[in-house]
């Protein structure tokens, strides 16, 4: 029964990142303590967070397996986290991806993953201003971070693109094996007061390519193999003079003071990389398309905050009848949708909806955490309004409206605890006293 909670949790927890998660393919094991996540492939509108230039095609993850005791974390009982044969191919964004639609669902995604940021953080930092947990929370947090292995395997990411003189392109990024490990061995020669984080990085076979074709080049599908180590290890028919950076080991030490105190001085953190050998070839041809890559990548940050208003239905390839006026609009509208923005914050009306809008949003957000608070199922109406008045505020008034709440809150909480607390002294001197003889 327990085990069946554990699942359908796990399963919603990942379901966000894989597609259709079938039971097979999630194994859990309470006894053995371990999560086995098996063949999956990963959803492209999950990472729409964080803002990527290119689009992610497809994905896969061919093993996932944590391991670690339930009983004993935070006791020098190691967290093990492998991954084996993960699969990734980018290309550039479609002109429908640039649209108002999909510009606003990435920006609402950043913007939900800011707010949750800085909750989180907002909490980290109430509960070690405590100094009664402090110490506590230090300690389980130290024991964690130091608990943590990871190890990658097969590792291969890939990005494609056709360019304007009809060539394909294929830029790939790969390892072997990556490992992040505890560093039982102090490297750096110090006596620490408080202990030291120590971790070490090796990763073996990193390498980076490039690829060109005036024909079509097969790049790798998920569907050409069914052994999901064949897309991970696969170079696509490239040789040795396809390499940008030739395949190297690396390893990275680091040293973390967590008490902040040393015998020495020696700096808080300490970093040291040994690396056997570093072999970089660029010709003529991979220089330019790492050029155009480049002008792509400075290009896509203008379209998303300007791709909007962009006439998508008629390219300046075509030509066709009015792209004139299409594209003065367009450029028109991209200049004065700054300045209608600056205009707008310095404006008295601006000034008075903010003020409504604060009243609003504060009363939405204190409904919502009492349903919260009592464990209820929050209303549909709530939610929706709350999201569509996040979507049209910036971040960094979401984040004030919050504070000015909890502001309030606590100011309120200050009035009404000496009123309780005089309250219960009066009653306890009374009980104290006992009964007046008459």
């Amino acid at each position: 029964m327990f085990e069946g909670l554990v699942h359908r949790v796990l399963v919603g927890y990942l379901g966000r990142y894989f597609k259709n998660i079938q039971k097979e393919q999630l194994k859990l094991s309470l006894w053995n303590e371990e999560v086995l996540l098996e063949n999956v492939d990963l959803i492209p509108e999950a990472f729409d967070y964080l803002q990527l230039p290119f689009s992610i095609k497809q994905g896969r993850v061919g093993r996932l397996s944590i391991k670690l005791s339930w009983k004993k974390i935070g006791w020098d009982h190691p967290i093990i986290i492998a991954v084996e044969d993960v699969f990734i191919c980018l290309s550039q964004r479609d002109d429908q991806e640039w649209n108002l639609d999909a510009v606003e669902r990435r920006e609402f995604a950043a913007k939900k993953a800011q707010l949750a940021a800085a909750e989180l953080s907002k909490l980290s930092k109430r509960i070690c201003d405590n100094q009664a947990g402090k110490s506590f929370i230090s300690y389980i947090t130290a024991k964690v971070l130091d608990s943590i292995q990871l190890s990658i395997r097969n590792f291969h990411v890939q990005y494609s693109e056709r360019q304007f003189d009809s060539a394909q392109v294929l830029f790939g990024l790969q390892f072997s094996n990556l490992t992040v490990k505890q560093n039982l061995v102090g490297s750096f020669g110090a006596k620490m007061v408080g202990g030291q984080v120590n971790k070490t990085a090796s990763i073996e076979g990193l390498e980076i390519y490039c690829t060109t074709s005036k024909g079509d080049i097969d790049s790798v599908g998920l569907d050409d193999a069914v052994d999901p180590k064949y897309w991970c290890s696969a170079r696509n028919g490239g040789n040795e003079f396809d390499y940008l950076l030739q395949p190297l080991n690396l390893s990275v030490s680091l040293g973390v003071n967590r008490a902040g105190k040393l015998d020495s001085d020696l700096p808080q953190y300490s970093i040291t990389a040994d690396l056997n050998e570093l072999a970089v070839s660029l010709n003529e041809i991979q220089l330019q398309r790492l050029l155009i890559l480049s002008d792509y990548l400075s290009t896509s940050s203008l379209r998303e905050k300007y791709g909007r208003y962009r006439p998508w239905g008629c390219p300046l390839s075509r030509k066709q009848d009015g792209w004139q006026r299409l594209w003065w609009h367009y450029a028109q509208e991209s200049i004065l949708a700054d300045v209608r923005l600056k205009l707008k914050k310095t404006s008295w009306r601006y000034l008075g909806q903010r003020l409504s809008f604060r009243r609003k949003y504060i009363n939405l957000y204190q409904t919502k955490l009492e349903f919260l608070h009592r464990e209820q199922a929050i209303d549909e109406y709530i939610i929706q309004d709350l999201e569509q008045m996040e979507k049209e505020s910036d971040i960094d008034d979401i984040l004030s409206y919050r504070k000015f709440y909890r502001t309030l809150y606590l100011q309120i909480w200050k009035l009404m605890v000496p009123k309780v607390s005089l309250r219960s002294h009066k009653m306890m001197n009374a009980h104290q006293a006992g009964p007046v003889d008459g």
